[in-house]
């Protein structure tokens, strides 16, 4: 009996050596991953105690949420980062040519004429800052899921027709007027508001960026109210397209200077909180994009 109980203590204290050996692994391996910033290793499960393991699964859960939660940090610090560069280079350059013409204008020797001229550029350059600063209060708000949207039924076909009409003068000037295809009686549940941003946006992105022919469409789509806007665009690459939608991203940032790449940020952002989806499609020099409203 006596042999018998020694026995049982003898393996019983080399059960707790072991699982004290390997207490004094998994800490140093926790304290060790802890150390290494970004990094994606998880602790080893060769212990003897099934407790042990459940207790490293457990903590190797943990693990992995930390390193999900380092990765979305880098990604937002280097989000903010760009976003700062962005907004300084977006405000800073209509400013400095704001001073520019400010200063030729004070020339004595400067005409009624040249002065007339200068004025209509000072104002177009104020409206470009205008609208910035409007589009980044708007995307603000959006990133933070601000502001209450309030969905009603709309006739989105008399809607989308007076919207496009009230920019037939813009169209004129351009010498550009957009074939006008859209189905009468198709309604949907939307907030107002929203309707009215995301086709604001499309006709300004179309009168700034895009090319004869162009076309605004309305139909149902597998039973879903579909909006599409297309128009040529020539300069666009193919690798232009997957990003027109990020925040920023102009093709024509460095020809132009004029637009910020947030329009189509803003109509992203829209969509996904009105439950519509939102797609680009680039073919044979004709860019389409397209809004599908569930209902």
């Amino acid at each position: 009996m006596v042999y018998i109980l020694g026995a049982v203590i003898i393996v019983l204290i080399g059960w707790i050596v072991l699982i004290k050996k390997q207490l004094r692994t998994t800490t140093a391996q926790i304290r060790d991953i802890a150390k290494r910033n970004g990094s994606n290793e998880l602790l080893t499960m060769d212990v003897a105690s099934v407790e042990i393991k459940q207790l490293l699964l457990a903590v190797n859960e943990l693990l992995q949420e930390k390193s999900k939660t380092e990765r979305r940090f880098h990604t937002l610090n280097k989000e903010l980062r760009e976003t700062i560069e962005n907004v300084s280079h977006d405000l800073r350059t209509p400013l400095t040519s704001l001073s520019g013409y400010l200063q030729l204008m004070e020339r004595d020797t400067m005409t009624p004429e040249e002065r007339h001229k200068y004025s209509q550029i000072i104002k177009n350059k104020i409206q470009i800052l205008t609208e910035l600063v409007e589009n980044f209060f708007v995307l603000s708000k959006l990133s933070n899921d601000e502001g209450q949207l309030n969905p009603e039924v709309v006739q989105i076909s008399e809607f989308l027709t007076e919207v496009a009409a009230s920019y037939y003068e813009d169209f004129s000037k351009k010498e550009m007027i957009p074939e006008l295809a859209i189905e009468p009686d198709i309604i949907t549940l939307v907030d107002r508001r929203v309707l009215q941003r995301i086709i604001d946006n499309f006709i300004s992105n179309m009168l700034k960026h895009g090319e004869a022919p162009m076309k605004i469409a309305l139909s149902r789509e597998n039973g879903k109210p579909t909006m599409t806007f297309e128009n040529r665009a020539s300069n666009l690459t193919e690798e232009d397209v997957p990003r027109l939608i990020e925040r920023f991203y102009t093709a024509d940032r460095v020809r132009s200077g004029n637009s910020t790449g947030l329009g189509l940020a803003i109509i992203d952002l829209l969509a996904k909180r009105s439950d519509a989806t939102f797609d680009v499609a680039y073919k044979d020099k004709m860019l389409t994009f397209t809004i599908t409203f569930k209902q």
